[in-house]
């Protein structure tokens, strides 16, 4: 073999690598996209998920260290990871432990605020409860309380931000009343979370698989690309729904009369069949979010 065709070779292998780096760069941007927005309805901030990312990636090593051996190994997660050995220790004690480590140093602005408001005696009444704080002035203001808990955020940005997440109440005497513990949007539940955690957890686990091991792969299926009008939606949703329940309860019931067939056999795998619906999202102008006038505010 030449110089000439081992240089090729090296091209090559470099040119795949750095394409296989670009794509998975581009097709993270558009997975944490919505991830991300999940993240900020579920009222956490970006240094939060950072920190549930490098957990999950200490985790998700180990695993992988334990299907080959019955040992995890430390420093080949921080090979693996960059993450430092002694972070990777704590991570793995806490696992085993089930310990929440707070993280309130992490906490978004906005419900470092709220926190504040609803726990420090300077911004509470006499109940206990969260006062109406004046937007401005002097004493226990949501200024001073923006001051001393919005790291240098300014005071309108949090009020507006508190506002959007419905957290907080504008009243007509230029008072600021707050209406949640936390910023979060008001479709979210722990029952709806664990429902997207498992459904998302199923799905890009089948599609990692197809991807690790082409030759067995899981059964994934998708059509799309065509174009309904939006009246026709109802009905093609509704006629899906109903097709859909119908091949699942087809489904559960094949599921529910395989182990009667191997009687004596240890099963261990647990199979799983999710119909999954996407729309692409609507580009007409919703009334809910039609631009409104900023009030201005005044010192007094």
């Amino acid at each position: 073999m030449g110089i000439d065709e081992t240089g090729e070779i090296e091209d090559t292998f470099r040119s795949k690598r750095n394409d296989v780096r670009a794509s998975a760069i581009k097709a993270l941007l558009r997975l944490l996209e919505p991830l991300t927005g999940f993240v900020i309805d579920a009222g956490l901030s970006t240094k939060e998920l950072h920190s549930i990312l490098r957990q999950a990636a200490v985790r998700s090593v180990a695993s992988r260290q334990l299907e080959v051996s019955r040992r995890i190994n430390i420093s080949g997660i921080a090979a693996a990871t960059g993450i430092p050995r002694s972070e990777i220790s704590r991570i793995l004690k806490s696992s085993e432990t089930n310990e929440e480590r707070p993280v309130d140093h992490q906490q978004k602005s906005t419900n470092r605020i709220l926190a504040a408001w609803h726990e420090e005696p300077k911004f509470t009444d006499a109940n206990g409860q969260p006062a109406d704080l004046k937007l401005y002035g002097r004493g226990a203001t949501f200024e001073s309380l923006a001051r001393r808990h919005g790291r240098g955020i300014p005071t309108r940005a949090l009020l507006d931000e508190l506002v959007r997440a419905r957290a907080v109440k504008v009243l007509s005497s230029q008072k600021i009343r707050a209406k949640a513990p936390l910023a979060v949007h008001r479709g979210m539940s722990p029952q709806v979370i664990k429902a997207f955690g498992d459904r998302a957890t199923e799905l890009l686990s089948a599609m990692l698989t197809n991807m690790r091991e082409p030759e067995n792969p899981q059964f994934i299926a998708n059509v799309s690309g065509c174009v309904l009008a939006p009246r026709a939606l109802p009905l093609f949703r509704k006629e899906v729904s109903s097709k859909s329940a119908e091949f699942l309860a087809d489904v559960g019931e094949s599921l529910m009369q395989e182990p009667r067939k191997r009687r004596g056999v240890n099963l261990s795998n647990t199979v799983s069949v999710t119909i999954y619906y996407h729309e692409s999202p609507r580009k007409e102008n919703d009334e809910r979010f039609s631009k409104k006038r900023r009030r201005n505010f005044r010192r007094k």
